[in-house]
């Protein structure tokens, strides 16, 4: 089961081409499922709000992959440039934070939270 579809994709906004949204959207669904220890794959439905944190994950994930440095300057006459490095732990620190804010008030079929990590 995917969490998103790609026709969903694309009416969300998505840009991706199929080959590559497949590739990321299971990324994606992997980080979910982590998170929510496969809560969401027994479900009869696959809610909203985890159709939209796929979305969401997807783009942080593309992200992450073109751009491992930012441009913080550039002179053009002497032709000059500045990077930043972008350390993939502020791409897994959005990630995080998406599946919290996301998932933070969602349960599954039988009422338990989708990120209740048990006590």
């Amino acid at each position: 089961m995917s969490y998103l579809t790609y026709s969903d994709y694309k009416t969300m906004g998505g840009g991706l081409d199929e080959a590559a949204f497949i590739c990321y959207s299971f990324m994606a669904q992997k980080e979910i499922d982590r998170e929510t220890f496969g809560r969401i794959k027994v479900m009869a439905l696959v809610p909203d709000a985890v159709k939209m944190l796929t979305f969401e994950l997807v783009q942080v994930n593309v992200k992450a992959d073109l751009s491992t440095e930012c441009v913080t300057s550039e002179s053009v006459s002497g032709w000059s440039k500045s990077f930043k490095d972008v350390a993939q732990e502020d791409y897994s620190k959005e990630r995080l934070r998406l599946i919290l804010s996301y998932l933070s008030d969602e349960y599954d079929d039988t009422g338990t939270p989708l990120l209740y990590r048990g006590c």
